[in-house]
């Protein structure tokens, strides 16, 4: 990836992970450019989910572009949403996304600061 400002999610190949789910990396410090956050997507096949996992210094928005979720935070429930919803996960909280629907999930995802793994 070049340092240019923009870059096309079709044009990245991504990452294919267990249970069955693309991530695919976009903006990031590792790219050159950006400091501070990095952002990515996440397409989550029907029947799959993103497992129980933590950040445990980066906050992480994201926002569902299509699809519909079950989202779990540890200790403080779980809630069914669909497309263009946003959602938040502080730091610390174990939190998992399961693909409830019909379609992949496409979710659009944020670190603040960037996971170590973005920055090199």
């Amino acid at each position: 990836m070049s340092n240019v400002p923009f870059v096309k999610a079709a044009d990245v190949k991504g990452e294919f992970r267990e249970p069955p789910r693309t991530s695919k990396l976009l903006l990031a410090p590792k790219f050159g450019g950006v400091e501070k956050v990095s952002m990515g997507m996440n397409i989550t096949e029907v029947g799959s989910m993103i497992p129980d996992h933590v950040h445990e210094s980066s906050e992480e928005v994201l926002f569902l572009i299509s699809g519909h979720a079950k989202i779990v935070f540890e200790g403080q429930g779980e809630w069914e949403i669909g497309p263009e919803t946003a959602f938040y996960s502080p730091i610390g909280v174990k939190h998992r996304v399961e693909n409830i629907g019909d379609e992949p999930l496409r979710i659009v995802w944020v670190y603040s600061p960037p996971l170590p793994a973005h920055c090199s």
